[in-house]
């Protein structure tokens, strides 16, 4: 999956969708994310919102697409249904 223009009409340059092309290859690949699974455009999508809203410096983008990687994350999700909610019997 290719990251696209959204609705709102927000243009990149070229070199910017090919930083952000790259970072979302870079993320997708460490995470083992095909890139057609809904995973993969949830992530396009949080990286365009961050890239729209300032955040442009490749490697923070990076960190923040693995950040929101882990905290989506199927085993995350598992561990902590497993934890019991209340310590009294």
């Amino acid at each position: 999956m290719a990251i696209h223009f959204d609705q709102s009409g927000f243009e990149l340059a070229p070199e910017q969708l090919d930083t952000l092309q790259r970072i979302f290859d870079r993320i997708c690949f460490e995470t083992r994310i095909p890139r057609q699974d809904i995973r993969a455009g949830r992530l396009a999508k949080f990286l365009m919102d961050e890239f729209r809203f300032g955040n442009t410096d490749e490697l923070a983008l990076t960190e923040c697409g693995r950040w929101f990687c882990r905290r989506a994350s199927p085993t995350r999700r598992i561990q902590s249904e497993q934890q019991p909610t209340s310590m009294l019997h």
